[in-house]
Parts: C-alpha cells; sequence; structure tokens
C-alpha cells in the first residue's frame, strides 16, 4: 500500500499543476469542460468521514456547476475514503465510465526496447504546435479545444514538463510526456500515428521516458492506462506491472 499512497498522492500533486484546481479539505477538483477529457474534470483524493459524503458531493457538483460543466466525475481508488463511497455515488446517478490501470516500471534492459527506425526528441515551447497537432490527430481530440490546450502544454512544461516527439525519417509520428514530482516521473500522452504502429515506436516513446525519468532521479516510473486493452499489453511487455486500479464515476448535470 506505501507505493499506492505515495502513487495517489502524485495524482493529487499533478491535479494541482492544473491552472484553476481547488484544493478542498477531503478533496481535489480540476474541472476545464472546455478541455472535455477526464484528467482536467475530475474530483480526485476523496478522503472524507461517511456523515461528510454528502456534502462532499453538494460541494463538487456546485463547483462543476458553476464552471458551466455539463458533466460532473470522480475519480475513485483503493484509498478513497468511506469506502462505500462508489455505492454512494450509485446511488445518487452516477454511472462506472471506466478502469484504469495504474502501472510502475519494475523491468530491465530499457536500451535493448528501443526501435532503430524512430528518433526521439524533447521538443521545445516554440514547438507546442508541432506536438500538439501531432497528439490531436493521435487521439482524435476535438480541434476546437486545441487553444487551451496548447495554453495548458506550455504551463505544464514551464512547471517542468518534458514533451517528446518521435520522428521517422524526418516525420513527427508519436508523443509523449513526462511530468516529474516527489521523485516519481510520470509519463502520459503516449501515441503513435495509425499508419506507424505496430513497429515499434510507442515503446520506443515510452522507454525514453522512463531514461529520463531515472535521469532526473525518480525512483518511480508510471503511467495511467484504460484496464485491459493494448495499450496495458504492451506497458506490461515493457516491463511494467499493475499497482491497483481506479474507477471513474460520471453524472449528466
Amino acid at each position: 500500500m506505501r507505493d499506492t499512497e505515495r502513487l495517489e498522492q502524485y495524482w493529487h500533486r499533478f491535479a494541482l499543476t492544473i491552472p484553476q484546481t481547488k484544493d478542498l479539505k477531503g478533496a481535489v477538483i480540476a474541472c476545464h469542460p472546455d478541455i472535455p477529457i477526464s484528467p482536467c474534470n475530475h474530483a480526485a483524493d476523496i478522503n472524507v468521514n461517511e456523515d461528510e459524503a454528502e456534502n462532499l458531493l453538494n460541494i463538487v457538483v456546485k463547483h462543476f456547476r458553476s464552471r458551466g460543466s455539463a458533466f460532473v466525475r470522480f475519480r475513485i481508488t483503493p484509498l478513497t475514503r468511506p469506502r462505500t463511497f462508489s455505492s454512494f455515488l450509485e446511488s445518487h446517478g452516477f454511472e462506472k465510465e471506466a478502469e484504469d490501470s495504474i502501472m510502475v516500471f519494475k523491468g530491465k534492459g530499457l536500451e535493448d526496447k528501443l526501435s532503430p527506425g524512430g528518433e526521439v526528441r524533447k521538443i521545445s515551447e516554440s514547438e507546442i504546435d508541432v506536438g500538439n497537432k501531432l497528439l490531436f490527430t493521435i487521439f482524435e481530440f476535438s480541434i476546437e479545444w486545441k487553444k487551451k490546450w496548447d495554453r495548458l502544454t506550455l504551463d505544464w512544461m514551464r512547471k517542468g514538463g518534458k514533451y517528446y516527439v518521435a520522428y521517422v525519417e524526418g516525420k513527427p509520428v508519436g508523443t509523449s510526456f513526462l511530468f516529474s514530482l516527489m521523485k516519481t516521473g510520470g509519463i502520459f500522452n503516449v501515441g503513435t500515428l495509425k499508419e506507424y504502429r505496430k513497429r515499434g515506436i510507442g515503446t520506443t516513446l515510452t522507454v525514453h521516458a522512463i531514461m529520463e525519468s531515472i535521469k532526473e532521479g525518480n525512483d518511480i516510473h508510471t503511467l495511467q492506462t484504460a484496464k485491459g486493452e493494448n495499450a496495458e499489453r504492451l506497458y506490461k511487455e515493457i516491463g511494467f506491472v499493475t499497482d491497483h486500479t481506479v474507477s471513474w464515476y460520471v453524472k449528466k448535470l
């Protein structure tokens, strides 16, 4: 449970790097409806007494409504208190949206896993547009919220985040992002263009991020991915193991 506590504290502090995130007694709340993905829109690190759950729910819902959100979301972990909070949310109309695996690197032989067909470079602030155009294509994000994402990316980079792009014959084909806190390196946004998948590019991007995390002095290297999906199997082959799982619960407002 010690690693789980540290990983969840990492998530709490990472959420606080998102502008306007609120750190309340019993929860941390990130809400950016104009970037409608779960990391930017959720309440996490829930830790209240059972008789305080109703009040916390009302506070979180009020905050999401004040931001003009069409939904409210909670991130539930093995550390969530009360333990009955998932059932409490379901009794209030929430539905389980997804389940993710929080994985930690335990492998060896990193350099042997690098693909010879691609080159990974850390991009600068002036290259954010290149990286984010690529990322939006890979993950099929709506171009309508790219300007806000560009500003958020710039903010993360100025807080120490490292943005990597993989190139094949000079063409940008994949992305990854590293954000270090508490001697913990969090790896995000690993993806490759469809036509360049199954060439080891995603593995190379992930391994490169781990190696950079080691250079930064981190002793835990972690990522979050959908449980049971192909990406989870890829990360296991690289040397990641699942520490714990988290569930996302959502309700329309």
